[in-house]
């Protein structure tokens, strides 16, 4: 059940959970909420299944072999994790702040993990390189979600800063959940700040 290379089925389904970002801002918060919500409850049925039926986990293996870790066969999957901050920071923050934490824990993981392998040292979990790539594309979901979001773009780069930040440190129990709250926190809380010293 080892997998020792990237997957790309694995990136790219990361990438594609902006997806509920992208709808609280595009169509409705409550929309976003609930493909949250949905995202969640899935995981967490797959989390009981693997611990009440050891044959789930044994097919997910078999059926998706480069999806998974290898370590993911006896703790929870980062997918649940990726789901439990991604609905954390939307619940938290709202569409704006904690849909934009949201989407630099889609965009800004995957980039930091390909630009590691690609251009990191192999002997370190994480390096420059992928800091640089999480940066980098934290920084184009700064943009976006300034655009579609209605942040204002220096805000923006405070939590893409903020998201690279987690992203780097990894603290436990996992960066999914780190990354997208205290970006959403940071950019939720950075405007807030500066309106109570106003006197606003």
């Amino acid at each position: 059940m080892a997998v020792n290379r990237i997957s790309v089925l694995r990136k790219l389904t990361h990438a594609a959970t902006a997806v509920v970002p992208l709808t609280g801002w595009l169509l409705s918060y409550h929309w976003a909420l609930a493909l949250a919500g949905l995202f969640l409850g899935v995981c967490m049925a797959v989390e009981a299944g693997r611990r009440w039926w050891p044959w789930v986990n044994r097919t997910l293996w078999r059926l998706l072999p480069t999806i998974f870790r290898e370590w993911e066969d006896r703790r929870m999957l980062g997918s649940t994790w990726l789901a439990l901050g991604g609905a954390a920071a939307l619940l938290c923050f709202g569409p704006e702040a904690g849909g934009l934490g949201f989407l630099f824990l889609a965009w800004g993981d995957p980039a930091a993990e390909l630009a590691g392998k690609r251009w990191g040292r192999p002997d370190r979990a994480k390096s420059l390189a992928g800091s640089l790539g999480c940066l980098a594309a934290c920084l184009l979901a700064a943009v976006v979600g300034s655009a579609l979001g209605g942040l204002p773009l220096w805000v923006a780069v405070v939590g893409a800063a903020v998201a690279t930040l987690a992203e780097r440190w990894s603290w436990p129990p996992d960066d999914n959940v780190w990354i997208p709250v205290l970006s959403g926190l940071a950019t939720w809380g950075v405007p807030a700040l500066l309106s109570i010293a106003r006197g606003g």
